[in-house]
């Protein structure tokens, strides 16, 4: 079932689907259930039906929680499941009235960028999508939509949005604190590999005694360490912390200057680290940041753009709610 959720959560950003409504993908009917369907919307020329509005709230409440259709959260996110489908609908519409087509190389590509930032092979696919119940005929026809109304919301509001200088030098004398300086360290660090588990550790042991002594961590590392600048002591200089295993970064943000941490067990070995230095975070410079806070301005400008539109649509569409 891992494989399943991961393909829920991929089909939901596919190429410029960042953009677009929340497309709510591979929702497994019970098998063997009898449904009486009946139309609980319609907007404009097309209708939703329970039977879709059922699957839809119960990929959204697994997403939530995993509670069951019929607990009380289900009620609360079936009426909001109703909108989203309700607007999903809407920029259907708009797309086949501006004629967007999905050629099936577009198609085949989504499929691919799906399998690679999950992991899964053409087989595994094939077997989650059975696992919820949908072909992969289905599933294309799915992707082919969520790029289709992708392509219209860029059509119709992409080219529209220009982001002026003047807008991002405001966006970065209001926002400087969210543009600090990757975190750096300067560390000593000693590192026993795990090749050995048993002379690992009594090498360890030798490391913490001699600390204990208070022998100089430098004088340990040459000693003892098999890591990175034994032979000086473990002086790794300046390093950024997404630089270092998580772990050891975790270890070093709470140290004093000088201070030692315990021991850090990771999967390739243990390592111990003395933190020399912390430099301060300071703002980085507008321009290693501007395209950044451009991206940041364009997104939330077509965000703006489109919500305006999907308001102003709802407002002159037909829209019947048969809850």
């Amino acid at each position: 079932m891992d494989a399943v959720r991961a393909l829920k959560r991929a089909g939901q950003g596919v190429g410029l689907a960042a953009f677009a409504l929340i497309v709510v993908l591979l929702a497994p009917m019970t098998a063997g259930a009898e449904v009486v369907d009946r139309i609980v919307a319609v907007i404009n020329d097309s209708i939703i039906t329970l039977s879709e509005l059922n699957a839809a709230t119960a990929a959204a409440l697994e997403g939530v929680g995993g509670e069951r259709p019929g607990d009380k959260k289900a009620f609360e996110v079936k009426g909001q499941v109703l909108d989203t489908l309700i607007e999903q609908k809407l920029v259907k519409q708009a797309a086949d009235k501006a004629g967007i087509e999905v050629s099936e190389r577009e198609i085949d590509n989504a499929v691919d960028d799906v399998k690679k930032q999950n992991g899964l092979t053409k087989e595994t696919l094939l077997v989650a999508l059975a696992q919820s119940g949908l072909t992969y005929r289905g599933y294309r026809e799915q992707l082919k939509e969520q790029i289709r109304q992708a392509k219209f919301i860029s059509k119709e509001f992409r080219s529209k949005i220009n982001v002026e200088d003047a807008e991002i030098d405001e966006y970065y004398r209001r926002n400087q604190d969210g543009f600090l300086s990757p975190q750096t360290y300067r560390l000593n660090m000693i590192f026993l590999p795990l090749v050995d588990e048993r002379a690992m550790n009594q090498k360890l042991g030798m490391i913490l005694e001699g600390l204990d002594k208070g022998e100089e961590f430098k004088t340990l590392a040459r000693l003892y360490s098999e890591g990175p600048n034994a032979d000086k002591g473990g002086d790794m200089g300046m390093v950024k912390a997404h630089e270092l295993d998580h772990a050891v970064a975790d270890a070093a943000a709470p140290l004093e200057i000088n201070g030692i941490s315990k021991p850090i067990q990771t999967p390739s070995g243990i390592y111990v680290i003395q933190l020399l230095e912390r430099p301060a975070r300071v703002p980085m410079p507008l321009a290693e940041v501007k395209d950044a806070i451009k991206d940041r301005l364009f997104k939330k400008m077509m965000d703006d753009r489109f919500r305006f539109w999907l308001e102003e649509t709802k407002r002159f569409a037909h829209i019947e709610t048969r809850l």
